[in-house]
């Protein structure tokens, strides 16, 4: 299963950060490795290029905004275009996430299962993530997150499974001190100009082929140095929309509007190798399945798969 990246962790509430508590820096592939501690999410990572912010109220209801961006969106904002299918994933998984790790706390959580559909277009300059409980069991947590606009236009929905991991020594602790608090995450040094999230992502889709090929880096690590599960939809979006294109010849954009994705084992360290494959093509729709494999060692471990569904916009 894929360990869930959440803001949650043992460290005082002043800090700004709700991250894990420090771990040392030995995952990185973008330079050499460091025996200094880091936080999580660290600098250059998805939860901070997002700029999400979560907010706790005193009850523990728990919220999630994302501002509604270009490069963010399928198209620009003042074209119609809409925000992305994996943007509000990874707003999603975040705040989800960050949910499952409270209510089992001292124990921890790991993604099991993540599906968004995404219904409408934002309108407004953010969004916000609404995350409740549908079950608490002893083994499981499924929530269900509602993600509207400033106008309450509920944008999407989607429901997230996490596995209760039973705690150990090197279990971080939530830090109850953060209730009736907001934290935001962002880039110390945002780039600019901003680029398309696959390039920030660095997925990279071949073309006229069904394949993608993405590097293991730090933007897209969870706190166990795993591959983040926001991450891994924003590849299943990138997937759908490039096979939409592959059976229309290009001639006509695509939008990614379901995917489901399912979590079977953490990544080691990587690189990936992510195969697609077009289940169904009916009129105005691709239905499409991705499977993430990670290439390290003697043979390929499947990852994750998914199935989604991509639009034509003409």
């Amino acid at each position: 299963m894929t360990t869930a990246a959440t803001p949650s962790g043992g460290r005082p509430a002043d800090t700004g950060e709700l991250g894990v508590p420090p771990q040392r820096d030995d995952l990185t592939v973008d330079g050499p490795r460091s025996d200094q501690p880091v936080r999580y999410p660290p600098q250059n990572h998805v939860l901070r290029h997002l700029q999400l912010s979560h907010q706790m109220s005193s009850d523990g209801s728990l919220t999630a905004t994302m501002p509604i961006l270009d490069d963010l969106a399928d198209g620009p904002l003042t074209e119609g275009g809409w925000l992305r299918l994996g943007a509000v994933a990874t707003l999603v998984d975040s705040v989800a996430g960050h949910h499952a790790v409270l209510v089992v706390s001292p124990d921890w959580s790991a993604t099991l299962h993540l599906s968004t559909v995404l219904a409408a277009r934002a309108e407004g300059s953010v969004v916000t993530a609404r995350c409740s409980p549908l079950r608490i069991g002893r083994n499981q947590v499924v929530t269900e997150t509602s993600v509207t606009d400033e106008a309450g236009t509920e944008i999407a929905r989607s429901t997230c499974t996490y596995a209760r991991l039973p705690r150990r020594d090197d279990t971080p602790v939530v830090d109850s001190t953060a209730r009736d608090n907001t934290v935001h995450y962002r880039e110390d040094h945002e780039l600019d100009p901003r680029p398309p999230l696959e390039d920030y992502l660095r997925i990279s889709p071949v073309p006229g082929e069904p394949r993608i090929e993405l590097p293991m880096h730090n933007r897209i690590r969870n706190s166990f140095g795993s591959l983040q599960g926001g991450a891994s939809i924003v590849v299943a979006e990138v997937m759908a929309t490039h096979l939409a294109g592959m059976c229309d010849g290009g001639e006509r954009r695509a939008r990614c509007v379901f995917a489901d994705m399912h979590y079977l084992a953490p990544a080691r360290g990587g690189p990936f190798r992510v195969d697609g494959e077009v289940l169904a093509q009916t009129g105005h729709v691709v239905t499409s399945r991705t499977r993430i494999f990670e290439t390290a060692g003697e043979s390929d471990r499947l990852l994750q798969t998914a199935t989604a569904t991509a639009e034509y916009l003409d």
